[in-house]
């Protein structure tokens, strides 16, 4: 089996032999497993890392909180005990440094200290002043979330205060910092330790990402080479689809879905891939995010003929290329009850492309913010062609310079807004925004190269329009054809009615109709008996917001002016 290269890796490597640091924090994907070549099988983090850094000119040692201070073989483990031993007391003698260790296993600070004086260790030298080890130690921390938590310095315990001491004084300390060794800690995240660590200005922070289409490609091809025939998974199409269809996938969630395939011995469906990739999403970003599948495209939305021709020859095609040419997000906006949700779920069905809705971020980011943001952003980078869809984003979303916003709201923006300008999702990922309240949103947000680039407006039902959604609402429970006398006289009745009160006729009329027909005076008595909403001052002012936000001449009505626009605005306001 070929190897396959990690960039993570190789960074690794660049920094540790350039002595750029001495200190690296692994962050990202740190759970999954990769292909160690010297194993030939796929193992976890810290296996890769011992098996691939397997150096004449290392000494690697590995810690965590449940296994202890190891190193990777015995010959090793003497050669430092001897080295200890000969810098303690100017004799080699193993005793003593293996009974330091076994009184370190459960005791995280005696372990640490421990771990920094095997340093101090390592830098020492004979009396001709040579080094007393000849090999470079590398000690891998995994956990250090558990370690050195992130936990506010002045809430933190005792004990959790001597560890941070302990590490501050060992990672600061200029000799380690000038000398061959160094430490490797692994965490999910930055921000679930101890922020007086991780913002250290010579710590080298290292991501771990998803990993692409080829990783998942060798896993798959690997999985199936280590499989007896009837086992072996069936894979429909070309080869490389199911590579393509489980971008956002970690490893471990392709081998269950790759164990479940072999296990019933058949073919492996694209509707077993989608509801896997779906059941993963999810779970790693909780219930902020929905992977959405719509059920209803373009030709189920009733009127908005202007928009769908626009929106088929100038967005659909943006949507789904990921060249140059790709857009990178569009706001939708428009008064409340236009249809903006529904006919924009359409849309991204018409695309073809993956949909994440993002919703309740105010609510269930605080607290774990910094971690969902890192693993939403490693999501997004394994993906090809994505849609981000937030509903109601002026609610999700304000100014990050308003006064009521929360520091970690305001970074949580501030992450979004990368997000949706990194040139590194340009063209896999596009943002859309929905809401009624446009003026409410960040000017950062809606500057060209984020969803900015296109806004686009929802208006309420005009014409011919109005007529389709009329004979929508009515005709299923008129007993006689809809003649256009009959429109004209409903329409009366219907004046100020938008998409969403024609929705509630529609019902109201099924509802009453009771799966017969209704005469139309029947019709007229339910359509009087409904009392509009209280609420068209409030859809005049979002009309007006929409027509003064849209950057697109052919949406907007001809014969009206920006300026008489403002000036009713002012009005309202």
């Amino acid at each position: 089996m070929d190897n396959i290269s990690y960039n993570f890796f190789l960074q690794t490597g660049r920094v540790l032999n350039s002595l750029e640091s001495s200190t690296i924090l692994m962050t990202g994907n740190v759970h999954d497993y990769f292909y160690a070549l010297k194993l030939k099988k796929y193992v976890p983090i810290i296996e890769f890392l011992k098996s691939s850094m397997s150096l004449n000119t290392n000494i690697i040692v590995t810690y965590k909180i449940t296994g202890g201070i190891q190193f990777q073989n015995k010959n090793d483990a003497k050669l430092f005990s001897n080295a200890w031993e000969y810098w303690r007391y100017g004799k080699e003698n193993a005793e003593e440094f293996q009974g330091l260790c076994r009184t370190a296993a459960g005791n995280i600070t005696y372990s640490l200290e421990l771990l920094k004086q095997m340093c101090i260790c390592s830098m020492a030298v004979d009396e001709n002043n040579n080094p007393i080890l000849e090999k470079k130690l590398l000690i891998i921390i995994e956990g250090a979330e558990s370690i050195i938590p992130a936990t506010p310095v002045n809430q933190i315990s005792d004990s959790d205060r001597v560890r941070l001491q302990i590490c501050l004084d060992w990672f600061k300390d200029p000799d380690f910092v000038e000398s061959k060794d160094a430490v490797i800690l692994i965490a999910e995240s930055k921000g679930l330790i101890s922020p007086v660590i991780s913002r250290l200005p010579h710590l080298g922070e290292i991501p771990i990402p998803a990993p692409n289409e080829e990783q998942r490609k060798h896993f798959i091809d690997w999985y199936n080479e280590n499989q007896v025939k009837s086992y072996k998974v069936k894979l429909r199409g070309k080869k490389n689809e199911l590579a393509q269809l489980t971008a956002g996938l970690s490893i471990l969630a392709l081998r269950r879905l790759l164990k479940n395939a072999s296990h019933s011995r058949g073919e492996l469906k694209s509707e077993d891939v989608m509801s896997e990739v779906k059941s993963f999403i999810e779970r790693e970003l909780g219930d902020i995010v929905e992977f959405k599948i719509p059920s209803h495209n373009l030709s189920d939305v009733i009127g908005c003929t202007k928009i769908k021709e626009y929106v088929k020859k100038k967005v659909v095609p943006r949507f789904k290329s990921i060249g140059k040419d790709s857009l990178p997000g569009a706001a939708i906006c428009g008064p409340i009850g236009s249809g903006k949700t529904f006919f924009w779920e359409a849309v991204a069905a018409e695309s073809g492309m993956i949909v994440l809705v993002l919703g309740k971020l105010r609510d269930k980011w605080f607290g774990e913010s910094d971690v969902r943001l890192e693993r939403l952003k490693r999501i997004l980078y394994a993906f090809v062609n994505v849609l981000i869809f937030i509903d109601e984003a002026d609610a999700q979303f304000s100014s990050l310079s308003a006064g009521e916003q929360h520091a970690t709201e305001k970074r949580l923006q501030a992450g979004i807004l990368s997000m949706m300008s990194d040139t590194k999702l340009r063209g896999k990922v596009k943002w859309l925004l929905l809401t009624a309240r446009i003026d409410r949103l960040s000017h950062d947000m809606l500057r060209p190269g984020r969803p900015g680039s296109l806004v686009i407006p929802m208006f309420d039902p005009e014409e011919n329009d109005r007529n389709e959604f009329l004979r929508w609402a009515i005709e299923p429970v008129l007993e006689k054809k809809l003649d256009q006398a009959t429109i004209n006289k409903i329409s009366k009745l219907t004046e100020g009615y938008f998409a969403a009160m024609f929705s509630e006729l529609r019902s109201e009329l099924l509802a009453e109709s009771k799966g017969k027909k209704l005469r139309q005076e029947e019709i007229e008595t339910v359509i009087k008996d409904i009392v509009q909403p209280a609420v068209s001052r409030t859809r005049k002012y979002q009309t007006l917001c929409a027509k003064i936000y849209c950057n697109r001449r052919s949406l907007l009505p001809k014969d009206e002016k920006k300026e008489d626009w403002e000036a009713e605005l002012l009005k309202l306001s």
